[in-house]
């Protein structure tokens, strides 16, 4: 009796085991398994697939057709018509607005959308039976409102990442300082954060990270990183920073002062801007409320005089 007992017991703990354990030693079948077909090159274009698939559509349709679009235009219209320093300048605002684009491919999106509202203007211009003259000032208007409409959104994203950089830069400092306080150089203080949060100024230190690892001396790599973003506290921390490592101070007391600094200027231009909310409200007062408190004082005193000269 106590063997059956005892070969029950056993029978039970095996199966318990087993269901146990299965499924780890199943999925580590599985992982060797494609890390064997990986090394025997056995189904390399179903996994180049599923990969490609993964990818965003913008990535896998409309980036590639845009390039494409920019090889056929340019083949047929040189696209020049800027200035080395309005180039530069264009450049520059791309890549503040976060556009990973270049500046052959905006052109082409920018006449695009010239084409695109200058006929809408033109079909608003035949649907109400315009003449010619005014078709035709119709489809120059629209070109130039979409001419406008995507530089001032590429103007107003470049803002609003501008905006984002500045609030987040403190709390990266300190982030950083902490880090390097913890023991971690510089660069792997840098790699840390990169790795832990995100937002567009993480996007750019990921940059300035990628290029000190390829070579470029972190005096270079910070000066660039200022001069890329046209954040003005961005270029003051960058700054002090290179001249931290020619002079040989602590990075860490440059990071905890550099946040003070700019913890201090955002509270005082707060303060700044409360100080000027008093002075433009008077705007919509005067014109929203003023003519209702006269229509109210002054409104059965009005009819009153009308009745008395009728």
């Amino acid at each position: 009796m106590s063997a059956v007992i005892a070969l029950g017991a056993g029978t039970l703990l095996f199966c318990a085991m087993v269901l146990a354990l299965g499924p780890k030693t199943r999925k580590r079948d599985k992982v060797q398994s494609r890390l064997d077909d990986l090394g025997r090159d056995v189904f390399r274009a179903d996994m180049l697939r599923d990969e490609e698939m993964n990818k965003p559509f913008s990535e896998r349709v409309l980036r590639p057709l845009l390039h494409r679009l920019t090889e056929i235009i340019c083949m047929f219209i040189p696209i020049q018509g800027m200035t080395p320093a309005g180039s530069d300048r264009q450049k520059k605002l791309l890549m503040q607005a976060g556009w990973a684009i270049s500046l052959e491919e905006y052109m082409v999106i920018q006449l695009i959308c010239m084409a695109s509202c200058g006929i809408l203007g033109l079909m608003y211009a035949l649907l109400c039976g315009e003449s010619a003259i005014n078709g035709v000032l119709y489809f120059l208007a629209g070109g130039f409102a979409g001419y406008a409409l995507l530089r001032y959104g590429c103007s107003a994203a470049a803002t609003r990442r501008k905006t984002a950089m500045e609030r987040q830069l403190p709390d990266m400092l300190d982030l950083l300082s902490v880090s390097v306080a913890a023991g971690l150089g510089f660069e792997r203080a840098m790699l840390h954060i990169i790795n832990t949060i995100e937002g567009p100024l993480i996007d750019e230190f990921t940059v300035t990270y990628r290029e000190m690892s390829m070579g470029r001396s972190r005096k270079d790599a910070l000066t660039l990183l200022g001069e890329r973003c046209g954040v003005e506290d961005l270029t003051t921390v960058t700054g002090a920073l290179v001249q931290a490592g020619e002079l040989g101070i602590p990075i860490r007391n440059v990071l905890q002062s550099q946040s003070a600094a700019i913890r201090r200027s955002r509270r005082s231009k707060v303060q700044e801007k409360a100080a000027k909310v008093s002075t433009k409200i008077l705007l919509p007062m005067i014109a929203f409320i003023f003519p209702v408190l006269i229509i109210v004082l002054l409104g059965p005193s009005l009819i009153t005089i009308l009745e008395e000269f009728k």
